[in-house]
C-alpha cells in the first residue's frame, strides 16, 4: 500500500466512525419514542384513564388526579422525556440524512418543525406537572362556591395549554415533521419507512380537522399506536445501519 493512500483511509475511517456514531445517537433516540411513551400509556391509563381522561369535566377528573397524584407524576414525566427527545432527534436525523447525501433547505426546515413540536408538546405537557396537581389538590378541600372557580380555572388552562401541546405540537407541527422526514428517507433509499412516515403524518394533520370535525379526533386512536411502530421501525433501520457502517469500517482499516 502507498504511503498517499494511509491517509486517504484514514480519512474514509473517520468519516465511517463519525456516521456510525450518527446513526448510534438517532436510533436511542428514535427507540426512546416508542419505549417511553409505554410508561404513559401503562401508568396513566391504569391510575386515571388515559387518554380518555383528557375529556373529562373538571368535576371528574380533578378527584381522579388527586387521588393519583404520584402516579399522573410518574406518567406525564415520562411524556415529558419523550417529548423532549423529539428535540434532538429531529436534528440528529438532519445530520443522518447528510451522510447519506440528503441535504437541501427542506432537510434543515424539517429539522426545526421537529424540534418545534417537541417544544409545543412539552409545553402542554407542563401543565400536569404543575399547574393540575395543585388544582386537583384545592379542588379537594374547596367548597362548592370554591370548586366552580377551580372548575373554571381547569377549563381555561385545558383549553389553551390543550391547544398548544395536542393542535400545535402532536398535530400540525409533528404531521409536518413526519411528512417532510418520509419525503427525506426516500430519498435516502428508505422507501417503505418514508412512505409510512407521509402516510402517518398525512393522519395527525387530519386529527386537527377536529376543530372543525369533531369525528376528525378517532384518526388519533389509529395514527397514536402507528406512530409507536414507525418509530421502532425507524430505531431498527438507524440501528442496522450503525452495524453496517461498523462493517464498513472494519473492512477498510489498513492493515
Amino acid at each position: 500500500m502507498s504511503s498517499s493512500a494511509v491517509p486517504s483511509l484514514a480519512l474514509q475511517g473517520d468519516a465511517a466512525a463519525s456516521s456510525q456514531n450518527i446513526a448510534r445517537a438517532a436510533a436511542a433516540l428514535a427507540a426512546l419514542q416508542t419505549v417511553l411513551f409505554l410508561v404513559p400509556m401503562a401508568v396513566l391509563g391504569q391510575a386515571i384513564g388515559w387518554p380518555a381522561s383528557l375529556r373529562l369535566p373538571a368535576t371528574e377528573v380533578l378527584p381522579l388526579i388527586a387521588g393519583q397524584t404520584n402516579a399522573v407524576l410518574i406518567g406525564y414525566g415520562a411524556y415529558l422525556t419523550v417529548s423532549l427527545a423529539l428535540i434532538p432527534l429531529a436534528f440528529v436525523m438532519r445530520t443522518w440524512l447528510a451522510t447519506k447525501g440528503v441535504i437541501g433547505w427542506h432537510v434543515d426546515a424539517a429539522a426545526f418543525i421537529g424540534a418545534g413540536a417537541g417544544l409545543f408538546k412539552t409545553l402542554g405537557i407542563v401543565r400536569w406537572l404543575s399547574v393540575m396537581p395543585m388544582l386537583a389538590a384545592e379542588y379537594k378541600a374547596a367548597d362548592q362556591s370554591a370548586r366552580q372557580v377551580i372548575e373554571l380555572s381547569y377549563r381555561t388552562i385545558n383549553a389553551y395549554a390543550g391547544a398548544v401541546g395536542e393542535l400545535l405540537g402532536v398535530q400540525l407541527l409533528s404531521g409536518i415533521w413526519l411528512v417532510a422526514i418520509g419525503f427525506a428517507l426516500r430519498q435516502a433509499d428508505k422507501s417503505w419507512l418514508g412512505i409510512a412516515g407521509i402516510a402517518l403524518g398525512s393522519m395527525f394533520l387530519a386529527t386537527a380537522l377536529r376543530v372543525a370535525f369533531p369525528v376528525a379526533a378517532l384518526i388519533q386512536s389509529a395514527a397514536v399506536p402507528l406512530a409507536l411502530l414507525w418509530f421502532a421501525g425507524l430505531a431498527v433501520m438507524l440501528w442496522r445501519d450503525m452495524v453496517l457502517g461498523g462493517l464498513n469500517l472494519r473492512s477498510t482499516a489498513p492493515a
